[in-house]
């Protein structure tokens, strides 16, 4: 069956710049938030910095600022400025008006400017313009299923993989399901000090171990690394996926791999 080709956009931060542009697969570049007065800032770019996409985050945005239409200006004049053809919206405070507002609004202004939105699924509604960002984080169910919900739901034009690593450990028995993240520089370290045997799931496309703590509490770990991270880009492939966002300090030890994932 024929396949088309997953473009896959790296996602860098400026002093990943140089190294990530010899890697051969377009840029998304992480230097830029909305701040101060509801305007856009930027950190750490270069001056000759050209194409790819915008990352645009809302990490430390005060929650008493105005909401400002300028930032759409600023952004729009970035972009121009850059040769920028997307802006990825990586928001993280859920339910807050002043972003709902922007999202409404550079919805309609971007799609005539021929600058292509990105939104998290919680904001599809918002901006019916933008393509919807998929998460890989899926801790039950069916990676696959996951996937192929989104394309039948959406469509593939419509949707773009956003990889979000898993690492969360699970205190059994969890009736309630709570779980907590950890960090990825600790599942070594787990598995050393407790001898584990890590396992790949077929169904969630991440790995798994299981472990005893010192206090004989059960516990069970799932992960991701650069394996399961192809495979999920292969995977979203496979379901008709036709973009993808890795960061490119998950995916810079394995560059010819997924070039054969992208393009094999």
């Amino acid at each position: 069956m024929f396949m088309e080709e997953l473009t896959v956009y790296l996602c860098i931060s400026p002093a990943e710049t140089s190294s990530a542009s010899q890697a051969g697969f377009p840029l998304c570049h992480m230097a830029y938030r909305i701040g101060k007065e509801f305007r856009l800032y930027r950190s750490g770019i270069g001056i000759n910095v050209r194409n790819g996409l915008m990352l645009l985050s809302d990490y430390g945005l005060d929650s008493s600022e105005l909401y400002s239409s300028m930032l759409i200006r600023d952004i729009k004049r970035e972009c121009d400025l850059r040769g920028y053809t997307g802006v990825v919206c990586d928001f993280e405070n859920g339910e807050n008006e002043m972003l709902k507002n922007f999202l409404y609004e550079a919805d309609g202004y971007f799609s005539q400017c021929g600058i292509q939105l990105y939104v998290h699924e919680s904001y599809e509604n918002i901006a019916p313009k933008s393509k919807v960002l998929i998460s890989t984080d899926v801790t039950g169910g069916s990676f696959l299923n996951h996937l192929n919900r989104a394309v039948d739901q959406y469509t593939p034009d419509r949707i773009a993989l956003f990889y979000d690593p898993v690492c969360i450990d699970f205190v059994m028995p969890s009736p309630s399901g709570d779980k907590d993240r950890i960090p990825r520089s600790s599942i070594a370290e787990l598995l050393r000090k407790y001898n584990a045997i890590s396992y790949y799931s077929h169904e969630l496309c991440s790995y798994y171990f299981t472990y005893r703590d010192d206090n004989r509490q059960s516990h069970f770990v799932m992960y991701d690394d650069e394996r399961s991270m192809l495979k999920k880009l292969g995977a979203a492939r496979q379901a008709r996926f036709k973009e993808a966002f890795v960061l490119y300090s998950d995916a810079k030890n394995c560059i010819d791999q997924l070039h054969e994932i992208s393009k094999g």
